[in-house]
């Protein structure tokens, strides 16, 4: 069942966490009639996800014959015990989390011009720092590569957001979880902390 507590609709804070994160999950229908998941680099850029990779293998297969696919992209932020808020049971255990989750129709990018657009800002993520000439489908070095690499488009029919961050908590189990987490003191525990206090439900 999903909980509409943790349902995120507005778009801008979804593109922000695409934009923080480097890769995700694609879905889709094998050209074997079988499921597949592959991971996959992303850039999110002009409304559209893009991937690059070969122009041949069961990826390219699958959705030639089905372009209909999903992408998830998810970001695991702290494992809550569940003695934080109960001394005795189990159920309370879970884990606080960030996912992005992306339906729509995966097209091959033919243009030259887009392609320099996509893998720029593929790079543009990857490897900020710069240290290499900028893609440019107008420079003759970039030609044969454009030519070569697959560039394909997921042009997002639907996009939705789960941010679970215990706001289906009332007020004295969060703070319960949040002492429970400053104590604790793990790498990713004061960020969650902060997510908890930022998605906690606004009091009237």
């Amino acid at each position: 069942m999903r909980r509409k507590e943790f349902e995120v609709e507005d778009r801008e804070t979804c593109e922000a966490f695409l934009n923080e994160r480097d890769d995700g999950v694609l879905t889709f229908i094998g050209s074997d009639g079988w499921p597949k998941a592959v991971p996959l680099n992303y850039a999110y850029a002009a409304g559209n996800v893009y991937f690059h990779g070969s122009k041949k293998g069961e990826k390219m297969n699958g959705l030639a014959e089905n372009n209909r696919a999903e992408f998830i992209v998810y970001e695991a932020h702290a494992f809550i015990p569940s003695y934080y808020s109960d001394p005795l049971m189990a159920c309370p255990a879970t884990l606080y989390f960030r996912s992005v989750r992306i339906r729509g129709r995966v097209e091959q990018v033919e243009d030259a011009t887009e392609k320099a657009t996509a893998l720029s800002a593929l790079m543009a993520k990857l490897q900020p720092e710069g240290g290499h000439l900028p893609i440019d489908a107008g420079n003759p070095k970039y030609a044969a590569q454009l030519k070569g690499v697959a560039v394909l488009r997921l042009a997002i029919e639907a996009m939705t957001g789960k941010f679970k961050f215990g706001q289906n908590l009332s007020d004295k189990k969060r703070s319960e979880v949040i002492g429970g987490l400053e104590e604790r003191g793990r790498p990713g525990d004061p960020l969650t902390v902060s997510f908890m206090k930022e998605w906690a439900p606004k009091q009237n």
